[in-house]
């Protein structure tokens, strides 16, 4: 795996990229995903800035088309987080996959680390669909040698103690959860 490697500048860039999952649906801003991430490795006296490029109700081409622009901000290491309103909507597995991709191609171009994240514990009704899509994440990491997260919220949908009402965005608990989650892959991608 890459080690991330300082750009000349101050603080290490991790732009968040994804959908209501990211973005706090719901939520105050200082309480989404980004804002706690940033918070957490603050926490640990890591010099960073997570950039919250989650737009609730993308998908992956959507965060592909929104991706030069959040590219702006230089990130070291982006976090994709994609599928759940890809899956929702019954977007093919191939059409995620090309968005995935070209979602790493164009961050690696800009010389940025990436970490995918799967959302295993989102499901829908035809168990076949089910396993073509959370695959797509496995073949996704492995093919462009990424690391991968196979899920981003285990235990959060459909838990109370940790959702909003709707029973798959995640509460303020929810969010910590999620920040818990990833903090020891995280970890071994920063400097």
């Amino acid at each position: 795996m890459q080690e991330a490697q300082s750009r000349g500048k101050n603080k290490f860039i991790i732009l968040a990229l994804g959908d209501s999952l990211t973005a706090g649906y719901g939520l105050a801003p200082q309480d989404s995903f980004a804002s706690r991430l940033e918070q957490a490795l603050r926490q640990e006296d890591r010099e960073v800035r997570v950039v919250n490029g989650g737009v609730s109700g993308d998908t992956a081409q959507d965060g592909l088309r929104r991706l030069k622009n959040l590219l702006r901000h230089e990130p070291d290491l982006v976090i994709v987080q994609f599928g759940a309103n890809d899956m929702y909507m019954g977007l093919s597995a191939e059409e995620v996959r090309a968005g995935m991709e070209k979602i790493i191609d164009l961050c690696r171009e800009r010389k940025a680390l990436v970490l995918l994240a799967g959302i295993i514990s989102l499901q829908t009704a035809d168990d076949d669909y089910n396993q073509k899509f959370h695959r797509v994440f496995e073949e996704v990491a492995g093919n462009k040698d990424v690391p991968l997260l196979k899920d981003f919220m285990p235990g959060i949908p459909g838990n109370p103690e940790f959702t909003l009402a709707d029973g798959i965005h995640p509460n303020e608990a929810g969010v910590d959860e999620m920040v818990k989650n990833i903090l020891p892959l995280l970890r071994t991608m920063l400097p």
